[in-house]
């Protein structure tokens, strides 16, 4: 089993603030929803390059369903969303290039 991000990307920081928001869940059939941390970070050019030169932008719990969300982000820019696995049994797992989009 893997435990994966389902991203939602939807919007509403900068002038035109954006949202971000997935779900975390471990994948099978079905998938089961599962409370992750997950760190949204600022990737620092458009290729997607995590380091060197990342920015931590915030960190959110998921909830019970799995659903997460970060408001307040700059929709001009790319970000990537990490989900940890504080039981130890998974990997991380990122999603890669997240655009917030305005509503």
């Amino acid at each position: 089993m893997t435990v994966s991000i389902v991203s939602a990307v939807r919007g509403l920081r900068s002038r035109r603030a954006g949202l971000l928001a997935g779900t975390t869940a471990v994948a099978g059939d079905p998938d089961l929803p599962v409370v992750r941390v997950v760190h949204i970070v600022h990737a620092p050019n458009s290729a997607g390059t995590l380091f060197p030169g990342a920015q931590l932008v915030g960190a959110v719990l998921s909830d019970a369903g799995g659903a997460w969300s970060l408001p307040g982000l700059d929709p001009t820019l790319r970000y990537h969303a990490i989900a940890y696995d504080h039981t130890g049994v998974h990997d991380p797992v990122i999603k890669m290039n997240l655009v917030p989009t305005v509503d």
